[in-house]
């Protein structure tokens, strides 16, 4: 594959006519909902980026918690990306955690991956304290799959780890050791075995909650193959897992069509 192909199939907004209107909506949307129903911001680490919103139901606890961790090719975004989220979870009764982590070049993505399980933990805890939580659903999108995978892996070590109840991981990146010959790397400096350890699909499959995972119709070709991949993989070491392939969305845009999604029971 020459390198202006491969560039390409490792590029979702050349499959995604009108991404930056798609990804200014969410923003406004987030925005707008953040304003009429103020998050509890809090934070996790010592710069401004590594920090959460959490939006709580009315209403008395304990609740459904959903924790989501933005995409953005681990070099772009903010946790208020995914804020527009929140008034689809809440409606359903739920509260709802968007974490942030520090981007590339300036940390690594093993710190990414850190930051998130404290803003996991963080959630956690800043919801005991309102009735707590009744289950835990783990999300993340594109980048913030991969991470997602990773906290989840890291909360089930921990000596005192909190079960998470479903992965909900949507257009992921779930093998980066091709991202090593594209321009996605220039940030990362990523060598071969640094992109296999840190790729789900090489990872320990075996004991992970459910994962549902959910691709877009014209994700691209490369996106889509790997969620395929990954769903094999789970599979083959007994796991239970489900694909979404959601029709007429794009990358970007597949994030709005959650609600039509099940965050609950996956099937094998």
């Amino acid at each position: 594959m020459s390198q202006q192909a491969l560039d390409k199939e490792y590029s979702p907004s050349l499959y995604a006519p009108g991404f930056e209107d798609i990804l200014a909506k969410q923003a406004s949307q987030g925005h707008a909902f953040a304003a009429a129903h103020a998050p509890q911001h809090l934070q996790y680490g010592k710069d401004p980026a590594a920090c959460l919103d959490l939006f709580v139901p009315e209403g008395k606890g304990p609740w459904p918690l959903m924790v989501f961790i933005h995409g953005g090719y681990w070099q772009e975004l903010s946790h208020t990306a995914t804020n527009f989220l929140a008034k689809h979870y809440l409606e359903r009764g739920m509260a709802f955690a968007s974490l942030g982590y520090e981007l590339a070049p300036q940390v690594s993505i093993e710190t990414m991956i850190e930051q998130c399980h404290q803003g996991l933990r963080a959630a956690i805890t800043q919801l005991k304290s309102q009735g707590g939580h009744r289950s835990l659903v783990l999300g993340g999108h594109s980048a913030g799959a991969q991470l997602a995978f990773w906290v989840a892996t890291a909360e089930a070590a921990a000596k005192d780890s909190t079960p998470i109840d479903e992965l909900l991981l949507v257009s992921g990146v779930f093998d980066l050791t091709p991202l090593t010959e594209t321009y996605v790397n220039a940030p990362l400096g990523l060598d071969a075995a640094r992109a296999h350890l840190l790729s789900p699909r090489f990872g320990k499959l075996s004991g992970l909650p459910p994962v549902h995972l959910i691709i877009a119709e014209h994700d691209t070709p490369a996106f889509r193959r790997q969620c395929h991949e990954f769903f094999a993989a789970i599979l083959n070491v007994g796991g239970t897992a489900n694909i979404m392939d959601l029709p007429g969305c794009n990358h970007f845009d597949v994030l709005d069509h959650l609600a039509t999604c099940s965050s609950g029971e996956s099937k094998q």
